[in-house]
């Protein structure tokens, strides 16, 4: 039996909006609102990189004889790489900061980062598209059930002949409404669609913010 193309994709574009932590989750291709904004650009050759943990024991009778395993603390992250300093990677990297950003767009930013605050929590949604407006857009949207938090910030690189970059790690945390029993995280468009993590969808996801 031949697989199905239309459940794999090479993604054209990709993009990150972060919202507060009770954001509104569009549902079957609306945009998102006022209250989601981008990350900006984001390295496309690191892409998105998704990665669970488990921590797993074996547990074995005398004379070493495997019987059970047992499995739990169950996490899902994210990683992407961001390639721009504003106010929603500086939320990110440094929350609690009060560095202003001009909004003419000359990239100038002045202020202080101060001691961050690590418990900062919010909604993010991760999206891939391929296509074309024509023809229509194939897209994945990941968005977290609950809360989501970063957990990991690595190192910023500035070279001479580099793009300067920022890689930042997110960290879901289940969704406590009984609707969604603990989910960790949503695909769209939901169950009323023929595929549930993939759609075909003429529209511009960012629309509500251009």
């Amino acid at each position: 039996m031949q697989g199905n193309n239309n459940n794999a994709a090479v993604w054209a574009n990709g993009y990150v909006l972060i919202g507060p932590a009770d954001a509104e989750i569009p549902q079957n291709g609306a945009v998102f609102d006022e209250t989601w904004t981008s990350v900006g650009y984001l390295s496309g050759g690191d892409g998105f990189t998704e990665s669970t943990e488990t921590d797993t024991e074996m547990h074995r009778a005398w004379g070493g004889h495997l019987i059970a395993v047992s499995a739990a603390n169950y996490t899902i992250t994210r990683q992407f790489t961001a390639l721009e300093s504003n106010a929603r990677t500086y939320r990110l990297a440094y929350p609690g900061h009060s560095v202003e950003f001009a909004n003419d767009g000359s990239g100038d930013y002045e202020g202080y980062i101060n001691q961050p605050e690590l418990q900062d929590k919010f909604r993010i949604a991760f999206i891939t598209r391929t296509g074309s407006s024509e023809a229509g857009y194939r897209e994945r949207r990941f968005v977290s059930a609950g809360y989501a938090m970063v957990t990991e910030r690595g190192d910023v690189s500035e070279t001479e002949t580099d793009l300067q970059s920022r890689e930042l790690t997110v960290t879901f945390f289940p969704a406590v409404d009984e609707e969604s029993s603990g989910g960790i995280h949503y695909t769209l468009p939901g169950e009323e669609s023929q595929y549930p993590l993939v759609y075909v969808w003429k529209g511009d996801p960012l629309a509500a913010n251009s």
